[in-house]
C-alpha cells in the first residue's frame, strides 16, 4: 500500500513538473497581481472625415456629386472623371488614399 502511494505520488509530481516547466515560457507574468499579464489589444479604427476624401477627389481631377458612403470596407463616392464620364470612385476609409476608378 505505501508503494502504491509513493508511485503515484511520484507520478503526480512528474506530471505537475512537465505541465510548470511548459507553461512557464507560455504569458509573461504582472509583476502587480502576480498572475499572467493578458495584453488586450482594443484598436479603434478612425475613419476620416469627407473633407478629406473630397481632397483627394480633387486632386485626382475628379468631380464628386455625392457624398462617400461605406461599401464593404471602402467609402464609395458617385463622381464624374475628367472626360466628364458618370464613375463610381473607391477610397481608403482610414487613410482617404484614392483606390481606382468603377466605370459604369
Amino acid at each position: 500500500m505505501q508503494r502504491n502511494k509513493f508511485l503515484m505520488a511520484a507520478a503526480t509530481a512528474a506530471a505537475l513538473i512537465t505541465a510548470g516547466a511548459s507553461a512557464a515560457d507560455a504569458a509573461p507574468w504582472n509583476g502587480y497581481h502576480r498572475g499572467p499579464a493578458t495584453v488586450v489589444r482594443t484598436e479603434r479604427r478612425v475613419i476620416v472625415d469627407h473633407r478629406v476624401v473630397f481632397d483627394t477627389l480633387r486632386v485626382h481631377r475628379v468631380r464628386y456629386v455625392g457624398t462617400p458612403y461605406f461599401v464593404r470596407g471602402h467609402y464609395v463616392v458617385k463622381s464624374f472623371d475628367r472626360f466628364n464620364k458618370p464613375v463610381f470612385v473607391e477610397m481608403k476609409p482610414y487613410t482617404g488614399a484614392y483606390i481606382g476608378f468603377i466605370r459604369l
